[in-house]
């Protein structure tokens, strides 16, 4: 099962992706982590992104064919969650390429002013790069001291929202034309995201 995690910023689209992964041993692709890995890395790809990276041009569809490549040949599970992949129709026209015929799209639908509230609140950790909700202080899980990001800045976070309606969103409206598409209630807590999610992908 491949799927793709499409929602507003601050949905709760990686908080769910962990839970799967947890839960049903999902890889994860989260675009902009394994662009940070492959760059430290020593290979031919590796190079080609950190000198992407380094002279501050953005990362071409080709590159991103190419992650995608080495990500589903090196995953040891044939259940991948891809988050962060699909933001604008180039990015639809890759998935549509590189990804299995038979991929869906789980939509986390968040009205903005609840997205803008959550996004002003929430925490980071700084050392694996992990969002957490308004309110955690510490990292459950490594017990390292949350801070905010410092992109979650009013002013930031509006032409991140905006840009989201703008580009994002109408991929959304092509993937529910297409059938691909399950829609999932953001706008309830976690555990409620969950059973929504593993209902809709008949996964309990």
């Amino acid at each position: 099962m491949q799927l793709v995690f499409i929602g507003i910023q601050g949905s709760g689209k990686w908080t769910q992706a962990r839970i799967l992964a947890e839960k049903y041993g999902f890889k994860i692709f989260e675009t902009g982590g394994v662009l940070r890995k492959l760059a430290k890395q020593d290979s031919d790809l590796g190079k080609l992104i950190k000198n992407t990276i380094e002279a501050g041009k953005q990362v071409t569809p080709e590159i991103i064919e190419m992650i995608l490549d080495d990500f589903i040949s090196n995953a040891d599970s044939e259940n991948i969650i891809f988050d962060g992949l699909v933001r604008n129709m180039w990015n639809k026209e890759t998935a549509d390429k590189k990804l299995d015929s038979n991929y869906k799209v789980v939509y986390f639908d968040l009205p903005e002013q609840e997205a803008m509230k959550r996004l002003l609140g929430r925490m980071y950790n700084p050392k694996t790069g992990e969002t957490f909700p308004a309110g955690t202080e510490v990292d459950p899980k490594t017990g390292d001291k949350l801070i905010r990001r410092s992109d979650d800045e009013e002013n930031a976070i509006k032409q991140r929202i905006k840009e989201f309606y703008e580009k994002t969103l109408p991929v959304v409206e092509l993937y529910e034309k297409e059938g691909r598409l399950i829609k999932i209630n953001a706008n309830q807590p976690i555990q409620e995201v969950t059973k929504e999610i593993i209902a809709k992908l008949w996964l309990g």
